[in-house]
């Protein structure tokens, strides 16, 4: 029986923490001018379009954090089920299942707690029809197109944030190393991802951060080293990168 993980994640800012507390998240993209629109994803199995949120003409972004996320996102899966191809299961990540890699030396608190968050968002107009492209939180452009294009081509030292819903405590502390081939001849490199991430339950901030790149000979740039961790806040160097729409 083939199972099919269903991990929603957000890449989203919010003004200030205290819109975590508020459970309203907030931001503003400056490049902005398609008017009053909403945020929303689709689902991965039924392809309805799902509202999160909202964008005024000024490019002011609102989102709610639900207390009863778990319980919403829930709801959709037992739809999502219903119309799956035979043969799929549809299950919430653990958080063992989303911080590790297939050569762990990780150590886990709780790790069969629950995961969820909110999907990749896409900017639309009120009547859910244009595509306005999609937004993330990061501090380079170039990690923001690297993530639109499904962690494929260039990367850049800096970071990208994800917001992750934990229904319980847990943690994952360790080393992954995973080689990686670039694609040129038998050039290869150790590609490590440090985790250090102490998870409270409901929302958290997820940071990953790139510290060292791999130039490879063929001229793309890999990352090498990223730290992946909680944060409490927004770091200011942080901006609204916008990738695609029409």
């Amino acid at each position: 029986m083939k199972t099919r993980l269903l991990f929603i994640l957000v890449f989203i800012s919010i003004g200030q923490l205290e819109a975590i507390a508020q459970r309203v998240l907030q931001g503003v993209l400056s490049d902005y001018a398609e008017g009053d629109g909403l945020i929303i994803s689709y689902d991965i199995v039924t392809g309805d379009k799902i509202s999160w949120g909202f964008i005024d003409k000024s490019g002011n972004i609102e989102i709610p954090l639900q207390s009863n996320h778990l319980d919403r996102v829930k709801k959709m899966a037992v739809k999502a089920q219903k119309k799956a191809p035979k043969g799929f299961t549809l299950k919430f990540p653990t958080v063992a299942d989303e911080f590790t890699c297939r050569f762990p030396d990780i150590k886990f608190e709780n790790p069969d707690g629950m995961l969820s968050g909110l999907p990749d968002l896409i900017l639309t107009d009120k009547k859910k029809k244009a595509e306005n492209g999609n937004i993330y939180p990061v501090n380079h452009p170039t990690i923001a197109n690297w993530l639109h294009n499904h962690q494929q081509g260039d990367i850049a030292l800096g970071y990208y944030l994800r917001f992750c819903f934990a229904e319980e405590k847990g943690s994952a502390k360790g080393t992954c190393v995973v080689n990686t081939y670039t694609g040129l001849g038998d050039e290869n490199f150790d590609a490590f991802t440090l985790f250090d991430l102490d998870l409270e339950e409901g929302w958290n901030i997820i940071r990953y951060e790139i510290e060292e790149v791999f130039p490879s000979k063929s001229g793309r740039i890999f990352p090498k080293v990223t730290q992946v961790s909680k944060i409490e806040k927004l770091p200011e160097d942080m901006s609204w990168e916008r990738v695609g729409g029409s």
